[in-house]
């Protein structure tokens, strides 16, 4: 669904693995529709961090949040992107050791946002969170 003009769209998935895959082909539609070129690097960067962030919402939040709303968004030179759940905790990025087998997601994310000059934010709300992730957009 986008919302009053062609720079901003939300959609709600459930909060189940298959939303993932869903996420990313919508997110790649609203990208190119804005201009962006197929085979941009932020685009490569934001699907890495959707699927990221998604896989989060579903595997630590579902249980309270059957429903992950996505935001994406076009303003002032950044582009914002939202994954909001219903789960009251903000994640945490784990510390990487060679015994871990998850909770490497969000140091990715960091990662990729760190590098792209972006910046992160957690926005609380009385019936859960938004973790956006703000990058640079590149399209005049």
């Amino acid at each position: 669904m986008t919302l009053g003009y062609d720079r901003s769209c939300w959609f709600t998935l459930p909060a189940e693995p298959a939303a993932v895959p869903q996420a990313r082909r919508a997110l790649a539609d609203h990208l190119t529709y804005w201009g962006l070129p197929q085979a941009h690097d932020l685009g490569y960067g934001l699907r890495l961090i959707a699927s990221e962030l998604i896989t989060n919402a579903v595997e630590h939040a579902a249980v309270v949040s059957p429903e992950i709303v996505v935001t994406l968004t076009v303003h002032d030179g950044w582009l914002w992107l939202g994954v909001r759940d219903r789960h009251p905790y903000r994640p945490v990025a784990l510390l990487e050791t060679v015994d871990d087998t998850s909770g490497r997601g969000l140091l990715i994310v960091r990662q990729v946002v760190e590098e792209s000059g972006g910046q992160i934010h957690i926005e609380a709300h009385t019936d859960g969170k938004t973790l956006w992730v703000i990058l640079p957009w590149p399209v005049a």
